[in-house]
């Protein structure tokens, strides 16, 4: 089946018995959805709201609050968090909360089921904005804005990359929907193709598996999937379709615990807020090349940068990212971003270059190089040792853990690739789609300087 727009979601029709969501044990259905997104457009126009921010835990209810926001003219602001730093840092964004949390401050219209009457609303997709606030990799937030329609695009270029999955793949997830990867996957792609989505984010492996429902997709990320330890194999009846997982590489053996535990192999997803998803690939391949989304085109610019069109992304003209890639007839291949090259003793040294060679030492499990900033750049390593790491840093400490590796480092690296500073953590620090942010590696050594 063709995809939905929003605007036959929310119209009248003869499906409307199709299930959404669930709340209290009850299925919620297009015909609720709809009437609650009514209550809430008209709710929107009665405080004169004209941004709208999202703060809501429930996925159904965080869904009825962009479709009140968006049918009622106004735009609907999606924070990456509701810590009270950002809601400080953020407050110029909006004008009233959009929330089922009664104890925020300032204006807040409230959020709640089964609010409306359930008359057709009006929806301009096109006109729909959303803003997302990403913090990228240095921690200060960036504006980005989409439309309903880019969704809608996005959900189409997903159904045809998996046309055979079925109508009762209900989608669970252990990622937030305030991203774009966690709205996209689990909330909007189920809503427009007639599945149903969980409401509510799995905190707990043991809990997602014993309530999953047969043959559902698991959206995910490296977060969460590097956290599977020990977990037995699922049972037949508790074993998803599909796992997703996105946000940053998924390491080699999280992907055999994935596969082992789940019983499939688990698709990664290439995409930024910026673009949405745009390419996958299955993680029981060796060649780790990215394939593109149908209807997205993949090129290398003249400066090595990945270069993308499609018609979620923009509509008319390539759009560059910072990634460096190689292109082939099958799709593309990462080599690291561009803005991951600095200038460490006058040379030029890839970050990219100095992890690869981290990771190739049976010391060492992950690892992420960084520039401390300051009067002279200084490369620095935060590493999470392997097991061998473990017992040789139990046996001779940090420091001369350090000067091993960078002995090691020097077969294959110049001087100014070798890292002088060094942290030795039992787990890089990471957000909840599995990205690790420069200021908080840097923010590693300033604790260590200060503590």
């Amino acid at each position: 089946m063709k995809p939905l727009s929003f605007a036959s979601v929310l119209a009248q029709a003869e499906d409307d018995a199709v299930a959404v969501s669930w709340y209290a044990g009850d299925v919620l259905t297009r015909r609720h959805l709809r009437a609650d997104a009514a209550a809430m457009a008209d709710a929107v126009a009665a405080a004169g709201c004209r941004r709208g921010a999202v703060v809501c835990g429930d996925s159904y209810l965080f869904l009825v609050a962009v479709l009140g926001l968006t049918s009622a003219g106004a735009t609907a602001v999606v924070l990456p968090n509701v810590q009270p730093g950002t809601l400080a840092s953020l407050a110029g964004a909006f004008d009233h909360l959009v929330s089922d949390q009664p104890d925020l401050p300032g204006p807040r219209i409230a959020l709640r089921h089964g609010a409306g009457g359930g008359q057709p609303i009006p929806c301009r997709p096109e006109a729909g904005l959303i803003e997302f606030f990403t913090s990228g990799s240095t921690g200060a937030p960036k504006r980005i804005e989409k439309s309903l329609l880019h969704l809608e695009r996005e959900a189409a270029a997903l159904d045809a990359q998996w046309p055979d999955l079925p109508p009762d793949a209900t989608a669970v997830a252990t990622v937030p929907h305030q991203h774009i990867y966690g709205l996209a996957f689990k909330v909007v792609w189920p809503l427009l193709t007639g599945r149903a989505f969980a409401p509510h984010m799995e905190d707990y492996w043991e809990s997602l598996i014993d309530g999953l429902p047969p043959g559902a997709v698991i959206v995910s990320s490296p977060a969460h999937l590097t956290r599977l330890g020990g977990l037995p194999p699922a049972p037949p009846d508790r074993r998803p379709r599909m796992v997703l997982s996105a946000g940053a590489p998924l390491p080699q053996w999280a992907a055999d615990d994935t596969a082992r535990i789940f019983g499939v192999a688990t698709d990664e997803i290439y995409g930024s807020t910026e673009t949405g998803a745009v390419a996958t690939r299955r993680r029981d391949r060796g060649d780790g090349c990215w394939k593109p989304l149908p209807g997205i085109a993949a090129a290398r610019g003249d400066d090595g940068r990945l270069r993308l069109r499609a018609r979620h992304v923009d509509e008319t003209s390539w759009v560059a990212t910072d990634d460096r890639v190689e292109v082939s007839s099958e799709g593309f291949t990462l080599l690291g971003r561009s803005d991951r090259v600095v200038k460490i003793e006058g040379k030029r040294v890839a970050l990219a270059e100095v992890e690869q060679a981290l990771a190739a030492s049976p010391l060492v499990a992950e690892a992420v190089a960084i520039a401390l900033p300051g009067e002279r750049a200084i490369l620095a390593a935060v590493v999470v040792p392997s097991q061998a790491g473990q017992a040789k840093l139990a046996e001779i400490g940090p420091f001369r853990l350090g000067r091993l590796l960078r002995r090691e480092l020097a077969f294959r690296l110049e001087a100014a690739g070798l890292p002088r500073r060094w942290r030795f953590m039992p787990a890089l620090p990471i957000g909840p789609m599995g990205k690790t942010r420069t200021a908080d590696l840097v923010a590693l050594f300033e604790e260590r300087q200060h503590g």
